[in-house]
């Protein structure tokens, strides 16, 4: 009984902390064929169906003497030179993800019930040089940035309607919202606070003490000021920055991201914290560079907007920089000059 409760005292300091980091993951089982089942009852067994492919798709049965999962077979399979399917859907989320719409549109859906390309010939010209260069993702966004048509101004060409001429024949580049991880790191960017290194893992609970269950899960947020490919997703709850600017969903593949405007969108900037914080950071970025008042207005265009201010837009901040110190002043007469 000591020597039982001696080697569990030893098993939990080994999971809560070495000698190597604990990680989790799937084991095979052993591999086996399974039977129909009729009219999907577990009791009700029909023929044994040999592990494969789907047959409506081409496949076929896994050759015996294949005795793993099949994982690597069918990677090859979807990947074979006489599959253009594979390569067709994943230039297209691509092209989606660059242009806003896919060359189709159901990028879910390239059966009957889904739209027709497009631009046919341009789709399978993007599956072919995607498969001549490897599956590189990488070589297939450079390609598409350093086209013309991608490289088109958002203004409309004369005589093209936006639905027709910017969606359907990229006369001119489609303006879109950026999403929700965006957002986060250009306002962490803008703030000076932006962590480019990579994260390390989350600082999840040990798991000696855990008791989660299907009716007390586990749900955390790890808020850092790192990249938002780095916040912690998890299944059963988004981050809540991402639930509220349009995240994916977790739960399922989604193939297109809702676009919502919605009064807690607005609401976020103006009451939550970490705006208040990064604004202050901006601020406190701005007033540490030893320029003129117009310069550092000039640079506070340039790192939230990307330009410089319009002749308007400087004689508003001059208005509002104005109104405010004398706000200050009959507030406080005791208080110091403020600068922008």
């Amino acid at each position: 009984m000591r020597e039982a409760g001696a080697a569990r005292r030893q098993l939990e300091r080994m999971l809560a902390s070495g000698p190597v980091d604990l990680a989790y993951g799937a084991v095979e089982g052993t591999p086996r064929n399974t039977r129909l089942q009729l009219r999907g009852e577990p009791e009700k067994l029909g023929d044994e169906i040999p592990r494969g492919f789907l047959h409506v798709l081409g496949g076929r049965a896994l050759p015996a003497e294949v005795r793993g999962s099949g994982r690597l077979e069918l990677a090859q399979w979807l990947t074979r030179p006489d599959n253009p399917l594979t390569a067709r859907v994943m230039v297209n989320r691509i092209w989606q993800y660059h242009f806003i719409t896919g060359l189709v549109k159901t990028p879910n859906d390239f059966g009957m019930r889904g739209q027709p390309p497009t631009h046919p010939e341009l789709l399978d010209h993007l599956a072919h040089r995607f498969i001549e260069s490897g599956w590189s993702i990488k070589a297939m966004h450079r390609l598409i940035l350093l086209s013309a048509t991608y490289q088109q101004s958002s203004e409309l060409t004369k005589g093209a309607s936006p639905a027709h001429g910017a969606v359907t024949e990229y006369a001119s580049f489609p303006r879109r919202r950026l999403s929700a991880e965006e957002i986060r790191d250009a306002i962490l960017w803008v703030s000076g606070e932006l962590d480019a290194a990579p994260n390390q893992g989350h600082p999840f609970p040990t798991p000696v003490g855990w008791g989660y269950s299907q009716h007390g899960p586990f749900s955390a947020v790890y808020d850092h000021n790192q990249r938002s490919v780095y916040l912690m997703t998890q299944r059963l709850k988004r981050h809540p920055f991402l639930a509220l600017f349009d995240g994916a969903d977790p739960n399922t593949s989604t193939a297109e991201r809702r676009t919502t405007t919605v009064p807690t969108q607005s609401l976020f900037f103006l009451n939550d914290p970490f705006v208040h914080e990064k604004a202050e950071k901006l601020a406190t970025r701005l007033q540490g560079v030893d320029s003129s008042e117009h310069e550092q207005v000039d640079l506070a265009y340039r790192l939230t907007l990307g330009r410089l201010p319009s002749d308007s837009e400087r004689a508003d901040v001059e208005e509002f920089l104005t109104a405010y110190r004398t706000e200050l002043t009959l507030t406080d007469p005791s208080a110091p000059p403020t600068r922008a």
